[in-house]
């Protein structure tokens, strides 16, 4: 039934493409890498998102220097797409993610995968701003240097 439900809002939402400003993303629910589910509530403020190997990487390295509450304290998901990876690959990556204290939400869904990302900066960090599940405004981060500036302001 939760399958059935994810697969249609997954399908409804295709049909508008990437993540825009004013989508509501009081849908979003995925597990993180110890099985536990995140959702979007009206406290989550941001959603950090890395589509790419280089980005994921980068991020848990960052991540890395953080407390293990940093991400929890600023009310911010962070969202490691895996859906490119090949189900070989991802048999060794997802449990080498327990390794890391922090929550790390999973995406392993194409088709879900596509409602958030942007072809044109999926190389990038990508943060989402929410203001009450709705997108408020979308940001592209190069490095972690950048990124967090940001998110101490």
């Amino acid at each position: 039934m939760k399958k059935t439900i994810l697969t249609l809002t997954t399908l409804a939402t295709l049909a508008f493409g990437s993540i825009s400003v004013n989508d509501n993303m009081g849908n979003f629910s995925s597990i993180d890498q110890f099985d536990k589910v995140h959702t979007v509530t009206t406290s989550t403020k941001q959603m950090i998102f890395a589509f790419k190997k280089a980005s994921g990487h980068t991020m848990k390295e960052f991540l890395g220097t953080k407390p293990i509450d940093y991400l929890t304290s600023k009310n911010i998901l962070f969202v490691a797409d895996v859906s490119a990876m090949p189900t070989i690959i991802q048999w060794f990556a997802l449990p080498s993610l327990k390794d890391y204290p922090f929550p790390i939400v999973v995406l392993n869904d194409d088709e879900l995968s596509a409602q958030y990302k942007d072809e044109e900066n999926i190389e990038k960090i990508m943060v989402i701003i929410l203001k009450n599940k709705i997108v408020s405004e979308i940001k592209y981060f190069n490095d972690t240097k950048e990124l967090e500036k940001y998110l101490e302001k």
